[in-house]
């Protein structure tokens, strides 16, 4: 039953002496409880817990140039707009804000609470309503009365500990605490500035928070979450002018913000993922080593047939170049047409056939861009399938190739149905899907087939590119069942059910901060909480422009880190003929070797995750803080992240580093490939380890297990023409490896693969010395290098310790191992 109580103001007069009077109004919502005063303005939600999900400012005016630290306030801006290179810089000349400084009239409706927005000298700005749309979550409206007012700000207390993670692919920060982050979809910018002034070669190098995947969802550790419905251009200030109060702003005349509470951060995270949605659960061949080749048919056949000949695990082949390529002095560049090159690929259809039965699917690359002497040119500019200007013509800009350039109109239905018409060739030549590249450089000053505001669909620009993929799979995935997937750099609110693989863009190769190999990181986190589980970069970087080719020490970092990523995926980069890559010399080929196979290995754990982030939204990529959310430092590491649930990866993304610190929460952790455990006390602690280049500090905590597959599968592509001897994840069947750390007393660790068929389980511990046997159903087998091998389901017992392995065939082989 919802309770509500309403305060007469009079009540409110008579002689309150406590500085904190009684809410105006009481409520739940949602199974949250609202409370609002309406003297000065101020709004408060808390869970059923009474944890504080969001704490309202005090309503008041605003000081002139001053930030509208209020409850709320509303104004009217101009912006112009300056744009380079898919870099957008807005100039704003706005009046100054209306502080509101009472909630006026509030009232049920239904299930809805409204009020209105008043200034301090009575005049309305506004009203403002508040409703559940979902058990958990609310969502509150501020519409501005004023039809000029087209800024809209929410104001909010920050708590003195109070973490603020998300907001898609920022490259700098994990935690944005102390940070004004702008919300914007355009180019990443090549190299970061430390801040968001527009100054220098700004259309070139990025500012602090540019990046072609802004997503307004935040992730507070109170914990609570935050989605700010918008279109348009956002500002989410985390305490960065005053330590104590933040605040969001919405460039439009309309405020919505979802609130999502948990008991926990996954359970917040969960239900921000009800109200976006969840991407697709991608293929299986998605979580098995994907390597570019290029350069024409003979090579990409080459590079297929030596990757089999050496064991290197692979499912992806694929190829940037399918529509041309061009060789400069110190980059190789793609041809701007949209269908295959014969010149590069004349048995396109037969290499695609090669490629098949080696076990590989197939995948090239699209983009949005229609440059003047592209092969498309005349059919887009002749249909009306441009973007335009205000005259009717084309509108052109100076893109990518340095050539008159101008966009797909993907408002306009007959545009996007000749972009598939035309993409749909390269799948029924034999291409399995694509990089569906770039998406961010929509201008703010063209005019749209559907009359849209291109102010307000720039954002939504990437959507509807991704939109048209999916569409495009699922209708030939309809006709002939081939699994297929694309692959995509850019996005906004709505992209996260349609696009299945994220991928970080073109960093820099080099170590820097910002753009280098350090910001894969902070990318995969914040992308994590936005709704993005499936993450992936190119290994190796790709922009060399203002910095030199990738060198062998950064590809062996860069190797390591991708190989305990969700997707593993390489690039031949910019600076293609100089870059280090696996076949520079021999050491790097079995480098490459050594942890693509680790990859292919950890394929029932990754596919398992990729299971739970589609059922649950969980992010495969994780800041530790979702499994210990009270460990401060969970909250805040850029250069730390949960594969999963239980290996801490650290990377080393330090130039010319042998060693690293590590932070581990309490508890005791194992080297995931081998060594003495350390032990963390109450409050954590930190070690130095050693990192060799050809190594990656990683730890499992005591107490769990993991599955992998057996050494020597190739692939996760299973289909009827694959050679009888490249070996697919189908032919392992229920044969299996498992890792076990034991734990203390009453310690348990489980988990299941194949639909819940086959499961596992770890219960007790610790072993101080394994002994010379194990039993295994009643019967002794004997340890071989820390490691027995049974068959069949049954329960294994070491000591204090037992291994559960239920379901698969009664001649299953699994080899559990005690690193």
């Amino acid at each position: 039953m919802r309770r509500i109580t309403i305060t007469p103001l009079y009540v409110l007069l008579l002689g309150c002496s406590s500085s904190s009077p009684p809410p105006t109004l009481e409520t739940d919502l949602g199974g949250l409880a609202v409370r609002l005063w309406s003297s000065p303005a101020r709004l408060q939600v808390s869970d059923p817990d009474g944890r504080i999900v969001f704490d309202g400012l005090l309503g008041g005016p605003v000081a002139e140039g001053s930030p509208p630290l209020v409850a709320a306030a509303v104004r009217h801006a101009d912006v112009a707009w300056d744009t380079g290179f898919g870099t957008f810089r807005p100039r704003e000349t706005a009046e100054p804000w209306n502080g509101v400084a009472r909630f006026d009239d509030p009232r049920l409706a239904g299930d809805t609470v409204r009020f209105d927005l008043r200034a301090e000298d009575g005049a309305t700005l506004g009203s403002a309503e508040l409703s559940s749309p979902a058990p958990g979550e609310l969502l509150l409206v501020l519409r501005a009365a004023d039809p000029r007012h087209n800024r809209v700000s929410l104001g909010f207390a920050c708590t003195p500990d109070e973490h603020f993670l998300g907001l898609g692919g920022q490259s700098w920060d994990v935690d944005h605490r102390g940070r004004t982050v702008p919300l914007w979809v355009q180019e990443d910018g090549i190299g970061k500035d430390e801040t968001d002034d527009y100054q220098g070669l700004w259309y070139i190098v990025g500012r602090r928070h540019q990046t072609h995947t802004p997503i307004p969802i935040a992730l507070s550790s109170r914990p609570a979450g935050l989605l700010l419905d918008t279109s348009r251009y956002a500002l989410f200030d985390f305490c960065s002018t005053d330590p104590a109060r933040g605040r969001l702003e919405a460039w439009e005349g309309e405020l919505r913000l979802h609130l999502f509470a948990g008991e926990d951060p996954a359970r917040v995270l969960r239900r921000v993922s009800d109200r976006v949605g969840r991407p697709d659960l991608p293929p299986a061949f998605a979580f098995a080593p994907w390597l570019d080749a290029l350069y024409g048919s003979d090579n990409v056949r080459r590079v297929a047939r030596k990757l089999r000949d050496l064991d290197i695990p692979s499912s992806v082949i694929w190829t940037e170049d399918w529509r041309g390529g061009n060789e400069g002095p110190d980059a190789y560049s793609l041809d701007e047409d949209w269908r295959v090159d014969r010149d590069l690929y004349p048995d396109f259809e037969t290499l695609a056939d090669d490629l098949h039965a080696l076990g590989f699917k197939f995948l090239t690359y699209n983009n949005t861009f229609v440059v003047r002497d592209a092969d498309v040119w005349d059919e887009v500019t002749t249909a009306g399938h441009a973007i335009r200007t205000p005259a009717g013509d084309p509108y052109t800009f100076l893109g990518v190739t340095f050539a008159d350039t101008t966009l797909i109109d993907l408002s306009n239905p007959a545009a996007v149905a000749f972009t598939k018409d035309v993409y749909r060739q390269g799948l029924l030549q034999g291409a399995d899907g694509w990089m569906a590249d770039y998406a961010e450089w929509l201008p703010t000053d063209c005019v749209l087939h559907s009359g849209a505001d291109p102010e307000a669909f720039h954002n939504l620009y990437p959507v509807e590119f991704q939109r048209l993929n999916r569409e495009l799979l699922a209708e030939q995935h309809a006709l002939d069942g081939v699994e297929r997937l694309f692959f995509a750099r850019s996005g906004w609110l709505g992209s996260q059910p349609l696009v299945s693989v994220f991928w970080a863009g073109d960093q820099q190769t080099d170590f820097s901060p910002g753009d280098g190999l350090p910001s894969v990181i902070p990318m995969g986190l914040g992308l994590g909480i936005a709704g993005f589980p499936y993450f992936a970069h190119d290994i190796g970087g790709y922009q060399s422009g203002l910095t030199e080719p990738t060198t062998r020490e950064l590809w062996y970092r860069w190797v390591t880190l991708g190989a305990l990523s969700p997707v593993m995926r390489t690039h031949h980069g910019r600076s293609a003929r100089q870059n280090w890559n696996w076949e520079s010399d021999a050491a790097s080929t079995e480098h490459f070797r050594r942890w693509a196979v680790l990859h292919m290995r950890l394929f029932p754990y990754l596919y398992r995750l990729a299971e739970i982030a589609h059922d649950t939204g969980l992010p495969i990529l994780r800041p530790l803080a979702l499994r210990w959310p009270a460990w401060e430092p969970g909250w805040t590491a850029t250069d730390q992240f949960l594969l999963g649930d239980r290996i801490v990866v650290a990377p080393v993304v330090t130039e010319g580093a042998a060693s690293r610190d590590v932070r581990l929460p309490p508890g005791t952790f194992f080297p995931l490939l081998g060594g003495p455990p350390l032990t963390a006390g109450p409050d954590g602690a930190t070690f130095t380890v050693p990192a060799p280049l050809e190594e990656l500090p990683a730890f499992v905590p005591a107490g769990s297990l993991l599955v992998l597959l057996p050494e020597g599968v190739d692939t996760a592509v299973a289909e009827p023409d694959t050679d009888e001897a490249v070996v697919t994840v189908a032919d392992a069947g229920d044969d299996r490896e498992l890792w076990v750390w034991p734990g203390g007393e009453g310690a348990t660790s489980e988990w299941t693969e194949v639909g819940g068929r086959l499961s596992y389980r770890l219960d007790g511990g610790p072993i101080d010395v394994l002994p010379a046997a194990a039993d295994w159903n009643g019967t002794p087998v004997p340890f071989v290098e820390r490691a027995v091998t049974v068959t069949g389901p049954g329960t294994l017992t070491v000591g204090p310790v037992t291994v559960t392995l239920v379901g698969g065939s009664p001649d299953r082989t699994v080899v559990l191992r005690f690193p």
